[in-house]
């Protein structure tokens, strides 16, 4: 292959390379991004192993517990009127003559209605409101609060979080009078969910357990994976708001307020708990850290390719510009170049920097188209410095110009006949320049 065709070659795949890099680098950059989501997602989902407390779905009994703060004395509060039972809709629904109103369905409902008032507020003396006259949640005014921390696995809502609180107490009646008080039963409502076994998380309640758990959570970020709050999330646990803002309407009391979730109690006291909209968080990728890995890649990438390419290229290329330059010398030029002494005094030789200097002497009083005075001088070149003033590469090149078999196909007898007895010329053994010109020159004829 010539060196030529191997430069072109080489500029192609320079070329080739930098394509074929960036979409390498764009593979590893998405194999990375998917290896580091996955890692993530699976270390942290590992770090909420025994978060179930039965069933293979998530509720609000699942996940890691642990108090917010507890035993904060119950400042303010104020005793508010038991609801009263509630009206039989069935009745309603009579005096009301609807004829659409199925009677067995609002019967269903009044007696589950009765029964949900009896079990909430049936055995009730008194009952007293916590946070009065202040705004849910307030840590000074209800004693504790638990943080439920939960791995639920989801793309919008990995993990979610929501505090667990009192916010009514009710002190039932007694054969005898009874002397508890509100705070006394905040407290052992408290002692009764963080370590009685009947409680459905004292299994999973531990102090200090929720720091531990977000610093392990955040170790398991990595440089392109991290975990932030979902603050788009548009979900809602749907419940009965324990209160209704002002100006806001029940369906937007439902979205943000804190909502009903059971209650503990026992012979003296019933403790109503209410819990937080929960609040969401994902894994973000951080799209600059990919970004930032991609452009390294490119730069450096860029550069190896480019500096390993140009190290073959350039020094090729200037091969050719000095091999192009020689083939096109003038006689004059080519004997200029080749008698200098200079030629000969790197690998140091007397007698020819000697015969070199005579002959140079004479060609810098030569005329540059003195062809008879330039001949005599080649030949005394020839044979007394043992120079040759045919370029072999440029031989070569004449070679397969005339070489018959390009004029096989179509058959020109004539340029077969004159490029078969050039070929022979070119072939030969101590082909002299004479004869390497005169080829040059006939060649000619040929329209190669």
């Amino acid at each position: 292959m010539k060196r030529n065709q191997i430069i072109m070659l080489l500029w192609g795949l320079w070329l080739f390379s930098l394509i074929g890099a960036y979409f390498g680098i764009e593979h590893y950059i998405d194999t990375k991004r998917n290896r580091l989501h996955s890692e993530t997602y699976d270390r942290i989902k590992a770090l909420f192993d025994g978060q179930s407390s039965a069933g293979a779905f998530i509720n609000d009994n699942d996940g890691f517990f642990d108090e917010d703060f507890s035993r904060n004395p119950v400042k303010h509060y104020k005793k508010i009127k038991i609801p009263t039972r509630p009206n039989k809709m069935a009745k309603q629904g009579n005096n009301l003559n609807l004829p659409d109103v199925d009677p067995e369905l609002l019967k269903s409902l009044d007696e589950e209605s009765a029964e949900r008032w009896k079990d909430e507020y049936g055995d009730l003396a008194s009952l007293y409101e916590l946070n009065w006259g202040d705004k849910f949640p307030n840590q000074n005014d209800e004693g504790w609060n638990i943080i439920r921390t939960c791995f639920v696995g989801g793309y919008d809502n990995m993990i979610e979080t929501n505090i667990i609180f009192p916010y009514k107490v009710g002190l039932k009646k007694t054969e005898w009078e009874n002397f508890y008080t509100v705070e006394q039963a905040v407290n052992e409502a408290f002692e009764f969910y963080a370590t009685n076994e009947k409680s459905s998380f004292s299994d999973r309640f531990q102090k200090g357990s929720n720091r531990r758990l977000w610093s392990q959570i955040y170790d398991c970020c990595n440089e392109y994976f991290t975990i932030v709050e979902n603050e788009n999330y548009g979900g809602y646990t749907v419940g009965t708001p324990i209160y209704q803002p002002e100006g806001k309407s029940y369906e937007e009391a439902q979205r943000i307020s804190p909502y009903e979730d059971g209650w503990m109690h026992n012979g003296y006291y019933r403790v109503f708990i209410a819990a937080t909209q929960k609040k969401h968080f994902v894994m973000k990728e951080l799209e600059w850290a990919a970004s930032k890995d991609r452009k390294t890649y490119v730069l450096w990438w860029g550069i190896g390719i480019s500096v390993l390419f140009l190290s073959m290229i350039i020094p090729l290329t200037i091969l050719q510009m000095q091999s192009n330059k020689r083939k096109s010398e003038s006689l004059y030029q080519k004997l200029c170049r080749l008698c200098n002494p200079k030629e000969f005094v790197k690998n140091y030789d007397k007698d020819k920097v000697a015969k070199a200097n005579a002959l140079y002497k004479i060609l810098m009083e030569t005329k540059p188209d003195d062809k008879n005075a330039l001949m005599q001088i080649s030949e005394e070149a020839i044979s007394e410095l043992g120079t040759t003033l045919i370029d072999e590469e440029k031989k070569n090149e004449l070679k397969e110009k005339v070489n018959p078999q390009r004029f096989m196909s179509p058959y020109d007898a004539e340029k077969v006949a004159l490029a078969n007895e050039l070929f022979a010329i070119l072939s030969k053994e101590g082909i002299t320049y004479t004869e390497f010109t005169e080829v040059e020159e006939k060649s000619k004829a040929l329209k190669l």
